[in-house]
């Protein structure tokens, strides 16, 4: 019998994961869209921009729901 529920442990490790390094990925495309100088470039930033703030936006609404 163990004590730690290891099953929610790796979901919770591999949300965070993902979560923590896909945001931070999406940020740095964006930069790089917005610095190219290309409108497709500056597009795609901020597309990625929107991504990154609705992600940020999600995670303070679950942590709020709670």
């Amino acid at each position: 019998m163990s004590w730690i529920d290891t099953d929610a442990l790796w979901r919770v490790m591999v949300a965070s994961l993902v979560g923590g390094v896909g945001i931070a990925a999406l940020f740095s495309v964006g930069l790089i869209g917005l610095s190219s100088g290309r409108t497709v470039g500056r597009v795609a930033g901020g597309v990625c921009f929107v991504l990154v703030i609705a992600g940020v936006l999600l995670g303070v609404y679950v942590m709020l729901d709670k």
